[in-house]
């Protein structure tokens, strides 16, 4: 037995009191299989002790544990509802879920085992009751997937757990809630998907026969569904699904909708046909979110940032009910920015625009914190009336759907992301300038170097200023590079970057003469040589020769080049 099982089984051992006689243990993942009706620990075992004399729960506290119940019970819900339609002695159905901060996502739920004799009815309080301490204590203590597994005895359900391992799907909701329903769009979409599909469930005479449909979600909304293959027996003439085949079809779709993003759930149907029965009978056996390939190692952290901003601004609007024009007037343009790009990487919607701005395409494609962080930079270059209708637009996405977006709207988004790629090869303008050193002194501090801010402290740091290794105003011939990115800042003391600023200003054309990449790409090389000692670093004053020295250097190189350039006085 490994360490890390002990480890779980004995935390599950001090929570949960296990039934005299009926506990196996799996060799490796540390789980146990208990009956339903069996003993459990007290809903007093699992409730937050409050001492006298301490502080009453915050609502903050409460809000939360109410939102937790919910999600217990709403799992505990899905789980009678397959228990409760098959009675057959010897059925095994394995639900899996994933938990995470009290949250419950359901991955997948399917029958592994078909069962015989009609056992005796089971109560639904007693299936519940007892499940609902354990599944307490486990989505209290730890983030990952749990794998449940149900089997029909003939007067009981037998439940057994395990906590396993798996990748972190898309899907999962990283927040609890206390919505149990579905919205009224969503169910009545639901049953008009199944109604549809029933009427492609025929079974031949005294056969059976099986069906595989693929439903597309976006968070809670059914984009769309497509049948995949069917299979039947040889049989006579062929039978339509009783109108039961409804009724099974959209409880088993609807708990797929608790989750996010677009993504496939597969259904699988089996129908069978007994007797002289006009109709045949048409059972859901398997259900599960198709799992796609991971995304790059690159977009990962994004996504996941993402996820979790993109999990608050759809849990304010469906259960705070606050409007998506009001949600967004309260996002920075860094938020912004982490929508549109981590939004189009994960919905797959960044080849839509590709005609239109292929060099934003081509850096939302890269993903990473970088990209985000670029983004942000062409939005303050795209000036406040552009920056106020992608706000507009892109929370409708959020919250609604791109399907949401009216044919005038898209047009609106093309031709917005096509001016923001024409502004790339433009110069920046003062108020751009001004806005972007603000953000460069904020990031570089805040962001990029903490440790070098809290080294200077408070007095000293007022004395350091941010230099752009590429300065600002050639930042239109480079498109690609982030002006205000992490490689592009540096913190020098105020005489350091005046010596700077002199080699720069030795360099600098007169208006109406051009200058090339190559030529700015060459003299950021010769300022790092001469300079790139005092990056980052706290400047010693007594070296004030040095740095005379260095100046002194740098304007003899700058002026052998500008000599070869035939600028040379």
């Amino acid at each position: 037995m490994t360490r890390s099982r002990c480890r779980w089984l004995l935390m599950i051992g001090l929570t949960v009191l296990v039934m005299q006689g009926c506990v196996t243990g799996r060799k490796d993942h540390g789980s146990a299989f208990l009956l339903s009706s069996g003993a459990f620990p007290s809903r007093e075992m699992t409730q937050p002790i409050i001492r006298d004399g301490s502080d009453p729960p915050s609502e903050g506290w409460k809000v939360q544990a109410e939102q937790r119940r919910a999600e217990v019970d709403w799992a505990l819900a899905r789980m009678w509802e397959v228990a409760n339609v098959d009675a057959q002695v010897g059925a095994q159905w394995v639900l899996t879920f994933w938990t995470e901060g009290g949250a419950l996502t359901l991955l997948s739920w399917r029958r592994t085992t078909s069962g015989e004799t009609t056992g005796q009815p089971v109560d639904r309080e007693s299936f519940v009751n007892g499940l609902r301490e354990l599944l307490t204590v486990l989505t209290d203590s730890r983030t990952g997937a749990l794998v449940f597994t149900l089997r029909r005895e003939r007067h009981h359900w037998q439940v057994g757990y395990e906590a396993t391992s798996m990748q972190e799907p898309l899907e999962t909701r990283p927040q609890p809630t206390r919505r149990t329903g579905y919205p009224a769009e969503t169910l009545s979409a639901a049953q008009t998907a199944a109604r549809e599909v029933t009427r492609l469930l025929l079974v031949p005479a005294g056969a059976s026969a099986r069906l595989m449909v693929d439903v597309e979600l976006e968070d809670d909304r059914l984009i769309g569904w497509e049948p995949g293959p069917y299979q039947a027996h040889a049989g006579g003439r062929v039978r339509p699904a009783a109108s039961q085949a409804v009724d099974a079809f959209t409880p088993a779709l609807l708990p797929f909708t608790r989750g996010l993003g677009p993504r496939t759930v597969r259904l699988e149907l089996v129908g069978t046909h007994e007797g002289t029965s006009d109709t045949s009978r048409w059972q859901v056996v398997r259900a599960e979110t198709l799992r796609a390939e991971p995304p790059d190692e690159a977009v990962t952290d994004v996504l996941r940032e993402y996820r979790q901003f993109h999990a608050e601004i759809f849990r304010r609007y469906r259960e705070e009910m606050v409007d998506s024009v009001v949600l967004a007037g309260t996002f920075t343009l860094e938020q912004i920015a982490l929508t549109v790009v981590g939004g189009l990487i994960g919905k797959g919607l960044h080849v839509t625009f590709e005609a239109a701005a292929p060099t934003l395409v081509k850096m939302f494609a890269r993903g990473g914190t970088g990209a985000v962080q670029w983004f942000r930079t062409q939005l303050v270059r795209a000036g406040r009336t552009d920056q106020e209708l992608l706000r507009r637009l892109w929370t409708k996405v959020e919250t609604e759907g791109f399907g949401a977006l009216s044919a005038a709207e898209r047009h609106e988004l093309t031709g917005l992301l096509g001016r923001m790629e024409q502004t790339l090869t433009k110069q920046l303008g003062p108020s751009e300038v001004k806005q972007l050193r603000k953000y460069a002194r904020e990031d570089y501090f805040q962001k990029f170097h903490p440790g070098f801010a809290e080294a200077l402290g408070t007095d000293l740091v007022s004395l350091y200023e941010v230099h752009h290794r590429t300065p600002m105003e050639f930042a239109h011939l480079f498109p690609m590079l982030d002006i205000n990115g992490k490689a592009n800042l540096a913190g020098v003391a105020r005489p350091v970057h005046q010596g700077i600023n002199k080699v720069w200003n030795a360099f600098r054309p007169p208006p109406g003469t051009g200058v090339t990449t190559e030529q700015i790409e060459q003299m950021v090389g010769l300022v790092d040589r001469h300079f790139g000692r005092w990056y980052d670093t706290v400047y010693d004053t007594t070296g004030s020769a040095a740095l005379e020295a260095a100046e002194r250097a740098a304007l003899a190189e700058v002026s052998a080049m500008l000599t070869r350039l035939g600028r040379g006085k």
